[in-house]
């Protein structure tokens, strides 16, 4: 294993899926002075959230332990996708508060929505950038005429 072998992509995602996995126990709404983490707050999109910070946490294990790109690839394709998906569901229950509309919004929430953004981010990155620390460098091909005919 290599964190050498880590970039900005993945140590964006890896951080933002650990601050996802936090956000979930912060709390997300209160009301008067009664706070709702994440958990109790969400039925089914908090199990979303935890596989979404898995599966950045798992971007960074992949880029540090594989040497060919094809797992790191798919892992940032599903990354920079899941995490997207994870951001919108982030904002609606941020616009669309549960049961009553007399709760506010509080920080878990909001550390959730940046959460996901630089999970997604982390993903973008770890896709547009193709090149790995700790490899040697491609082989030049060697370059020869056409053959005549």
């Amino acid at each position: 294993m290599g964190v050498e072998r880590l970039r900005a992509g993945e140590w964006l995602a890896a951080a933002g899926g650990v601050a996802l996995l936090v956000s979930l126990f912060l709390p997300w709404y209160g009301l008067l002075g009664a706070d709702v983490s994440g958990f109790e707050a969400l039925s089914v999109i908090d199990l979303l959230l935890v596989l979404l910070a898995l599966l950045a946490l798992a971007l960074a294990v992949l880029q540090a332990t594989q040497n060919t790109p094809a797992m790191p690839v798919a892992a940032g394709v599903l990354t920079a996708t899941f995490g997207k998906i994870g951001a919108l569901l982030v904002l609606f229950r941020i616009i669309v508060e549960p049961e009553s509309s007399a709760l506010e919004v509080e920080i878990g929430a909001w550390v959730a929505l940046a959460a996901t953004v630089a999970i997604t981010a982390g993903g973008w990155l770890s896709l547009m950038n193709e090149h790995v620390r700790g490899l040697p460098p491609d082989i030049e091909p060697e370059l020869r005429p056409t053959p005549a005919a």
